[in-house]
């Protein structure tokens, strides 16, 4: 018993059985669905209910090399698409997380008696978000309920947006085959100016000093606070390492230092540092979560599914109705909008085509900046 025990409190071993546990079980497909990377949020939740104790700290530190990763990641495509279509894909990425998070605190007025900081999470949750978490529990000071929130409504969020773009074409009658059509000669224009620049960040090899500079100006710019609602407000080291990344990367480098680099050992980082921090979170999450899934498990979970549904359909107005967008690059763009990588798979499946990344790779990164900065706001305001 003292050696289980012993066992019990080496985090970083109970750490990494959650995460190995959750990328098997992220293994398991159900028809073409799969958990993927996030099955370490729920192995980790499970170990949680156990009482496991982890830092504050792992949290802290997989959340920056996530969201750094993801930045310089993303910031070519920012640069690309904002030639060819200017700031529509921007613009979506803004109005989809806008419209979601207005949904939120209006029905967090409606839902008298439930503790604030849970809806502040679940909106989190209903746009599947981490680094939008890793905000709200920055400026909460780690608070888990925070974290309950988000892990019962993302599963739903998950599902709000992979269902969106499989039924989308049905519901709106979408031709898919001849949007591919049109798009055929758009895509091939849309990514000519970058072939070289691509080519050419490929065979630039990661820089470790590149990389770690990208943090610490990141937590630099992060703790610079502006006043917003009679209150100071940071973008946190959450924010502020994504926006350090994403203007380093799109300007290619800093002094000598090389800010596009090869996207092999980028996308490693992403995905391992992801998988440590949903573990984490699930961890975190685990201590309270029965009671509140007991208590008010089925209004966050009906809260996070509503703002995630009004959310999408937001997106669609404005980029198919309003300013006309191909449906391929759309349904990529709400599936970055709404953060879902989950969702891109399905986005992919049902276009039948990888062109659909174009579009979520230019909304996501405004997405996340927007998530943070409007996770923030509603988890002083709630809070």
């Amino acid at each position: 018993m003292d050696f289980l025990v012993k066992l019990l409190n080496n985090q970083l071993l109970v750490l990494s059985f959650a995460v190995a546990s959750g990328l098997l079980l992220g293994r398991v497909r159900f028809r073409n669905l799969s958990l993927g990377t996030s099955g370490a949020l729920f192995t980790g939740l499970v170990l949680g209910l156990l009482k496991v104790k982890i830092s504050y700290e792992l949290f802290n530190w997989n959340l920056m090399l996530f969201v750094v990763a993801v930045g310089l990641l993303s910031a070519e495509d920012i640069v690309l698409v904002v030639k060819k279509y200017g700031m529509k894909f921007v613009v979506l990425g803004v109005i989809v997380t806008g419209v979601g998070a207005l949904c939120t605190y209006a029905m967090a007025h409606l839902a008298s008696g439930v503790e604030p900081l849970l809806v502040a999470g679940t909106y989190t949750g209903a746009l599947t978000s981490s680094p939008g978490l890793g905000a709200a529990l920055e400026t909460t000071g780690g608070n888990p309920l925070v974290t309950v929130g988000y892990t019962l409504a993302y599963p739903f969020g998950v599902l709000a947006v992979v269902l969106f773009v499989q039924l989308a074409p049905a519901i709106f009658r979408i031709d898919v085959k001849k949007e591919r059509e049109e798009l055929a000669s758009i895509y091939r224009d849309f990514y000519r100016s970058g072939e070289k620049d691509r080519s050419v960040q490929e065979s630039i090899p990661f820089s470790v000093l590149s990389f770690v500079v990208c943090i610490v100006l990141g937590i630099l710019l992060g703790s610079v606070t502006v006043p917003v609602l009679g209150s100071p407000v940071s973008l946190g080291s959450t924010g502020g390492g994504l926006i350090a990344a994403l203007a380093l990367g799109a300007f290619g480098r800093l002094g000598p230092l090389p800010m596009r680099m090869e996207k092999k050992t980028l996308t490693a980082i992403r995905e391992l540092s992801l998988a440590y921090f949903l573990a984490v979170v699930g961890l975190m999450a685990g201590p309270q979560m029965t009671d509140a899934l007991m208590e008010h498990g089925f209004l966050l979970v009906g809260i996070g599914a509503v703002s995630a549904l009004a959310a999408e359909l937001a997106g669609y107005l404005l980029g198919r109705t309003v300013w006309k967008l191909n449906w391929i690059l759309l349904a990529g763009a709400i599936c970055g909008a709404m953060t879902s990588t989950p969702g891109l798979g399905a986005a992919i499946e049902a276009t039948g085509g990888e062109e659909c990344s174009a579009g979520y790779g230019a909304t996501y990164p405004m997405a996340i900046v927007c998530m943070v900065v409007f996770t923030t706001l509603l988890a002083k305001v709630l809070g």
